[in-house]
């Protein structure tokens, strides 16, 4: 910066020192020609300072320039260079645009062999003209199609597959079947859109699960076996049991038969107590399978567009003066306005109900002081939630996975079926029935995803 100065200052030194001579030499002295010199090197400093100023605006914008386009090749000699700050600088950044290649570069070779050697099935592609900008082995494996230009390419997989995925907005979550080389598989589907270069981009992540609902299906199998078999046996046995007396009683041991009037008054009443009870175990038994069959017959939803909030607050207007009359206090916290979604009213309603009724029962059985029910909606980035909440004595932890297993109940008069419909209700609007307890009560969470 000093020798910048420095010629500078000499150069207008020099242009005016001739520019005076110039004068002197042209104006009080009959020397014009050494005038014309004078003004000659008077133009030719000028042009020199001119030349020497505007060099150091030409070196950066070309460096400038270089950047721009990526040229990180030019140096710049420091040490004989008039300019030698300004030359270290451009040498200092275009050293760390270097490194910052190198590092973007590792990092760019570094995700794409995370990528590519993912076991999660991945693939990105622009939404404006569908071109495939990212695919990983696993999708190629997936799918048995070795090359993606398009997104159109997946329709060799399953004609299905492509509208599935077109219609998807970022953060959906959906489950699909589809039938790929002769195998029926189900697929979950994740997208996620990003904003590149000003271009929509779509990050789609596929997961397999026939293991995972293989696995599921068996369990589910053997839960639902065991409640099956514990209720069936509860009514055949006694049945059983109970009809082996009756023949007792009717027939002798090798005497042949006793004809009713022979017995005895006590036996004939033992007689009809049995006949009853019989009776009584055939009905609670036609009632149980006629329960599972009304399980396997949920009706379709007729969704419409409706205010969640109004839903709820008609379950309020039914339900809060029984359980005022019980000493429960029903208590609200909804969201201001309205909150529309499409689902079916009377089928939510029912949901609804049947949990408030649920924690009404908890919260009486476990004769429960100052008993509280809560219902809040909640609206969140993705889902609405609606919670049914008590302060009764919670779920015990061994039995929080099995209450929505159907004919699963721990009350002595219950079907064992209302939960599980309920679920069944959800997953039909596309929802989910969750159920969390801390011993300080339970918590019904009926969630919505948001479109």
């Amino acid at each position: 910066m000093k020798s910048f100065r420095l010629h500078v200052v000499i150069r207008v030194v020099l242009a005016v020192s001739f520019g005076l001579a110039a004068y002197y030499f042209g104006m009080l002295t009959p020397f014009w020609l050494m005038s014309a010199w004078m003004v000659l090197f008077f133009v030719v400093t000028i042009v020199s300072l001119i030349r020497y100023v505007e060099k150091s605006d030409r070196e950066l914008s070309g460096f400038l320039m270089a950047i721009r386009q990526n040229d990180f090749t030019n140096t710049y000699p420091a040490a004989r260079s008039r300019s030698n700050q300004l030359h270290r600088a451009f040498n200092v950044i275009t050293a760390e645009f270097i490194k910052l290649r190198s590092e973007k570069e590792s990092n760019f070779h570094f995700l794409k062999t995370v990528v590519e050697h993912s076991g999660v099935p991945l693939m990105a592609y622009t939404v404006d003209d569908e071109e495939v900008t990212l695919v990983n082995q696993s999708v190629k494996t997936l799918f048995g199609i070795p090359y993606f230009t398009k997104l159109g390419s997946l329709q060799r997989a399953d004609p299905t597959l492509v509208e599935t995925i077109r219609s998807l907005r970022t953060g959906d979550k959906v489950l699909v079947k589809v039938k790929i080389n002769g195998e029926m598989m189900y697929l979950s589907i994740v997208t996620r859109e990003l904003i590149l270069q000003g271009r929509r981009n779509k990050v789609i992540a596929f997961h397999n699960i026939n293991t995972e609902l293989d696995q599921k299906e068996v369990e589910s199998w053997q839960k639902l076996i065991r409640v099956m078999t514990h209720e069936i046996k509860n009514s055949v046995i006694p049945i059983s049991t109970l009809a082996e007396v009756i023949n007792d009683m009717l027939k002798g041991s090798g005497e042949g038969s006793f004809a009713l009037g022979d017995l005895s008054p006590e036996d004939q009443d033992d007689l009809i107590v049995s006949i009853r009870t019989i009776e009584k175990r055939s009905k609670g038994l036609v009632k149980f399978v006629a329960s599972y069959g009304d399980l396997a017959r949920v009706p379709r939803p007729e969704l419409q567009r409706v205010d969640l909030c109004e839903v709820v607050r008609e379950v309020v207007r039914l339900q809060e003066k029984p359980l005022r009359k019980a000493g429960i206090t029903l208590k609200t916290n909804f969201p201001k306005g309205a909150l529309t979604l499409s689902l079916d009213g009377e089928m939510i309603q029912q949901v609804v109900i049947n949990l408030v009724k649920n924690a009404a029962e908890a919260l009486k059985d476990a004769n429960t002081p100052n008993g509280q029910i809560q219902l809040v909606i909640a609206k969140y980035a993705s889902e609405v939630v609606v919670q049914v909440a008590d302060n009764g004595p919670g779920i015990e932890e061994e039995i929080l996975d099995q209450i929505f297993i159907p004919f699963f109940t721990t009350k002595k008069e219950g079907s064992g079926i209302g939960l599980s419909y309920s679920k069944q209700i959800m997953r039909a609007h596309n929802g989910n029935l969750r159920v969390k307890s801390t011993g300080a009560g339970a918590v019904f969470e009926l969630s919505f995803w948001v479109i």
